[in-house]
């Protein structure tokens, strides 16, 4: 590994908690001094973790309790687990609970980033949640720490996402259903078709599945960084992949000829994950040349979304190609495409625009 690369770790909610909601010490130990390793030789680490709705749920018998409830409760005794182990390896870390906001926002963006370095700087480890307690179930979410650690790592120029789960990577077919089932060790291209075999079921006791950590694959990968799913309750998995080593499934990155700018990564990071314009190959090879995005070329909306929103833009088989700023919203792009006058008439400029492929 070269000198102080960066690597964000996202644990979910089944590695961490087990079915009777008590905290799995080892597993977060097995986490903490992996992590702690890589300090130790100047690589800086950004810890994302699950877990507080699933703890909530064993404090509180009434099973209509709100997720924002659940959430304020069990965040104290994650946080306090992470903390008691946390002394134990003798690493220091600090608690960041965030929501949408902090992203979409870019004045909070730039000072999210200014603050982490910062505890960089003083050899703190900081450790994210979402901060369900106020925002969950409303537009303010990520929806899932999926998304959020993605958001997270392009923010922050990872080399790696790492998802640690309770499961050993991605199959061709569900492992729970299917016996014959096989990993598969390396991913090269998240397309659309994979997406469309994933299942979108949720897992036990959180909010991601397979669906939402394909979607922060594809968005990584298209960046630059490597994501990789591996299987937490197996003790070094999370040291072997950190090294390098061939653990559960790795999304390899795509090369880019361009760096990417700070602006750019809060495009990406920002994005409304609900809304989409499907065009046509007329506007892909337009934005291929760096021209801005016209209502001629749009052939399809997809999602709710405001004007001034981060959205993708996506081809006839919503394969992303590109993020922007648009510059209406879903529902006044449908009156457009509903009239007669669609040349010229401008939804993305060119400066608002970042491609993926």
């Amino acid at each position: 590994m070269s000198e102080k690369e960066l690597f964000v770790v996202k644990v979910g909610s089944n590695t961490v908690v087990d079915d009777n909601g008590e905290i799995r010490t080892s597993v977060i130990q097995d986490i903490l001094s992996s992590i702690k390793e890589l300090a130790d030789n100047d690589h800086r680490v950004i810890l994302v973790t699950s877990g507080a709705v699933k703890l909530g749920r064993k404090e509180i018998s009434d099973p209509a309790a709100s997720l924002s409830s659940l959430a304020s409760i069990g965040q104290v005794r994650l946080f306090g687990a992470y903390l008691q182990e946390a002394e134990k390896c003798n690493v220091s870390i600090a608690q960041f609970l965030l929501a949408r906001p902090y992203i979409v926002e870019r004045k909070h963006f730039l000072n999210l980033q200014k603050t982490v370095r910062g505890l960089f700087a003083n050899k703190k480890i900081p450790v994210i949640n979402e901060n369900d307690a106020l925002v969950a179930n409303t537009d303010w979410s990520f929806g899932d720490n999926d998304s959020l650690a993605a958001a997270v790592a392009i923010a922050f120029e990872a080399k790696k996402l790492i998802i640690v789960s309770h499961i050993d990577g991605l199959f061709n077919a569900d492992p729970q259903d299917e016996r014959e089932a096989k990993l598969i060790p390396s991913v090269t291209d998240v397309n659309a078709e994979l997406l469309k075999c994933a299942s979108k079921n949720t897992s036990s006791g959180g909010r991601g599945g397979m669906f939402s950590k394909l979607k922060a694959a594809r968005i990584i990968t298209a960046v630059g960084i490597q994501g990789h799913i591996i299987n937490g309750s197996v003790q070094g998995n999370l040291r072997k992949v950190m090294h390098g080593e061939s653990v559960g499934t790795v999304f390899l990155p795509r090369k880019r000829k361009d760096k990417i700018s700070n602006r750019d990564r809060w495009l990406l990071a920002a994005k409304n994950s609900a809304g989409s314009l499907e065009v046509d190959n007329g506007a892909i090879d337009a934005l291929k040349k760096g021209k801005s995005l016209l209502a001629v070329g749009v052939k399809k909306v997809h999602g709710q979304f405001g004007a001034k929103e981060i959205i993708e833009i996506v081809d006839t088989n919503k394969q992303g190609v590109a993020f922007g700023i648009v510059d209406f919203s879903n529902k006044e792009i449908d009156s457009i495409l509903d009239g007669n006058d669609l040349y010229g008439k401008l939804l993305m400029h060119s400066d608002n625009i970042l491609r993926i492929a």
